[in-house]
């Protein structure tokens, strides 16, 4: 498959490559539950970009045609995800067509989120134990900032508080630390029981 593919005139290997890097460019982190025909069909889109532009720029030198090619759609791949999703759902909310936002689950939709950042986050742990950062813009330098969801439910965080079932709540002083640097606590889903997220504007 590899080497047919190879085998291929330039123009159609920049065409396909074009379209599946534009693809997961696009869908980065909400791609899991995408079937694979939604796949082929979606990359066929983004690949119908780069063609236009290979036509366009028939002309210019194959390298700077080619390139063009490349970088064109994903462009295209990246305002789909930064603006067109969502005037595409707020279009099809305005026409009554469907409220639907097409991910497999509000988590998901979290997950995908660019536009709110997270100012707070508590996650409650299976043995009633709640986990907090209580503002996560004191992190917002740090290299995993504000803190990680993942599309399975686990969840990774700069831990400030602690509040244990018995009443007992700890501070946590030591995240930060000049030498050894900031300290993300991760929680597998499976200890997860609650999740609470605060978002803020941008």
């Amino acid at each position: 498959m590899a080497s047919d593919l190879l085998n291929l005139p330039w123009q159609q290997q920049i065409v396909i490559a074009a379209g599946c890097a534009s693809y997961m460019t696009a869908y980065l982190g909400g791609r899991k539950h995408h079937t694979t025909v939604e796949v082929v069909f979606i990359t066929l889109v983004f690949s119908l970009v780069s063609t236009a532009s290979l036509a366009i720029t028939n002309q210019w030198p194959p390298i700077a045609s080619g390139a063009a090619a490349l970088v064109v759609p994903l462009i295209v791949g990246l305002a789909w995800r930064k603006w067109g999703r969502r005037f595409f759902a707020a279009f099809m909310r305005f026409g009554d067509f469907s409220w639907s936002n097409d991910d497999p689950s509000a988590l998901a939709t979290l997950v995908a989120n660019v536009r709110f950042p997270v100012t707070q986050i508590a996650i409650e742990l299976d043995d009633g134990t709640w986990l907090r950062c209580d503002d996560t813009s004191k992190f917002n330098d740090a290299p995993y900032a504000p803190c990680l969801l993942g599309p399975d439910g686990d969840v990774a965080l700069y831990l400030t508080h602690e509040d244990r079932p018995d009443g007992a709540s700890n501070e946590v002083t030591t995240v930060r630390d000049e030498y050894y640097g900031d300290r993300l606590t991760y929680v597998p889903a499976s200890r997860i029981r609650r999740i609470a997220i605060r978002h803020g504007k941008l």
